[in-house]
C-alpha cells in the first residue's frame, strides 16, 4: 500500500492499480460529509432527497443512487420574475456564484446579485438584490430598470448562504 492524493485528502492505495483497486482512508485525514435527508421528494421515484457537496456547491439527490440518477439545485426561496421558476445558485466555469432561473433553458433570467425575499416598497417587485461593494458595505437594491430604490443593510442584518 502507498499514500496517494485523492480530491478528499490522502488515503492509502494498492501499488497494483488498476488490477487492484483496494485503498483505505488515512487515520486522521477529512472525510466527505455524508448526505442529509431532506422532506423533498424525488420527481421520478418518490424516494427522499439528500443534500450533497459536489466540485459545484450543494445540491439535491435522490437517495436512491445509482438506480435513480435525479438531481435538482438548490432552490433560494424566491421565484423568477419572468416565467414563475424557482431561482438557484450556479457556478460559472470559473467557479464564480450567480443566480437563475431553474427552467433554464426555455427561461435566459441570470444574475450575479443574491436574491432575497423581500419586495420593493416603491414598485412592488417580488425580490430584491443583495449588492456588496468593496468596503464591505451591503446594499438591497431593486432589479427592475426603471426602479432605483436602495436601502443600506446592517452587517448584523445579513444572513450568509453558506
Amino acid at each position: 500500500m502507498v499514500i496517494r492524493w485523492g480530491r478528499h485528502g490522502r488515503f492509502m492505495a494498492c501499488t497494483g492499480f488498476p488490477e487492484c483497486k483496494n485503498a483505505k482512508p488515512l487515520e486522521g485525514e477529512a472525510q466527505p460529509a455524508a448526505a442529509v435527508e431532506t422532506d423533498e421528494k424525488c420527481p421520478k421515484c418518490g424516494s427522499p432527497m439528500v443534500l450533497k457537496s459536489g466540485r459545484f456547491g450543494k445540491f439535491l439527490a435522490c437517495s436512491k443512487y445509482p438506480e435513480c440518477k435525479t438531481t435538482k439545485p438548490l432552490a433560494t426561496g424566491v421565484k423568477c420574475p419572468e416565467d414563475g421558476g424557482d431561482i438557484v445558485e450556479r457556478r460559472s466555469k470559473r467557479g464564480k456564484a450567480f443566480w437563475s432561473c431553474s427552467n433554464y433553458p426555455n427561461c435566459k433570467f441570470a444574475t450575479w446579485h443574491k436574491p432575497v425575499l423581500k419586495s420593493c416598497p416603491d414598485c412592488g417587485a417580488a425580490f430584491m438584490a443583495e449588492k456588496w461593494d468593496k468596503a464591505g458595505n451591503v446594499t438591497l437594491s431593486c432589479l427592475n430598470k426603471e426602479c432605483n430604490h436602495k436601502e443600506e443593510v446592517k452587517r448584523e442584518e445579513t444572513v450568509s448562504a453558506d
